[in-house]
């Protein structure tokens, strides 16, 4: 394997890591334990570190070592309005676009993270929580928007992950708006799509402060002041 795919290779493993709270926030790194758990000589994750250092998401202390940065509230809050902003736009895009693939399509995603959610499997909730708004851009042609914003959320996603894990916070609410969001596309009702799509990302602004207090260690101090 050429020594760029596995730079990304392990740039993508230790962002997930980051992402699920496996590396959890202010926890050192060790270079050392990565290149055993991912099996990746030193040289590409290194390469990776740097990447992720350059998006903040780590940060080196001389004379100490590296650290897995804390999540930044602003940064998730700006990339929860940009993804609002546009994907009220996409899914109304969706929903003039979608054929009866597209909504059996749709519908199979939502059975699955249904499953996911009664086997209380996070990452499979999760995994499919996303593959059902990225699938909404792929249908409406713009695939290549996702990537782009799925590259600058990653505070956005370690907040979301840690949602998952606040007992008061239940997953059904998140089900009940991506039927609802479901619904209006089948029947073509790009109002409802619209309304449903901006009150479904306005959900963390809701949830922010039972987050934060559940963990809070987990936040920079501006973050917690938010």
């Amino acid at each position: 394997m050429e020594v760029g795919s596995l730079q990304e290779q392990a740039y993508d493993a230790i962002r997930k890591q980051i992402i699920f709270s496996e590396l959890e926030p202010g926890r050192k790194i060790s270079e050392k334990e990565l290149e055993e758990k991912l099996n990746i000589g030193r040289t590409p994750i290194r390469e990776g570190l740097i990447q992720l250092r350059k998006q903040k998401l780590i940060y080196a202390v001389p004379q100490s070592g590296t650290y897995v940065s804390k999540i930044d509230l602003t940064s998730a809050d700006n990339a929860r309005f940009t993804r609002e902003q546009l994907e009220k736009k996409i899914f109304i895009e969706a929903t003039a676009h979608i054929d009866h693939k597209g909504k059996k399509v749709l519908e199979a995603i939502l059975e699955q993270q249904g499953n996911a959610a009664l086997r209380k499997d996070k990452q499979a909730f999760f995994h499919f929580d996303n593959i059902f708004h990225k699938t909404a851009f792929e249908l409406a042609g713009r695939g290549e928007v996702w990537s782009w914003l799925d590259n600058l959320s990653t505070h956005l996603d370690r907040f979301r992950w840690l949602r998952l894990s606040v007992a008061d916070l239940k997953w059904e609410g998140i089900m009940d708006q991506h039927y609802a969001l479901f619904l209006a596309i089948q029947e073509g009702n790009t109002d409802e799509v619209e309304f449903l799509a901006s009150l479904h990302l306005h959900m963390m602004l809701e949830e922010k402060q039972q987050v934060v207090e559940t963990f809070p260690e987990y936040f920079t101090d501006e973050s917690r002041i938010y």
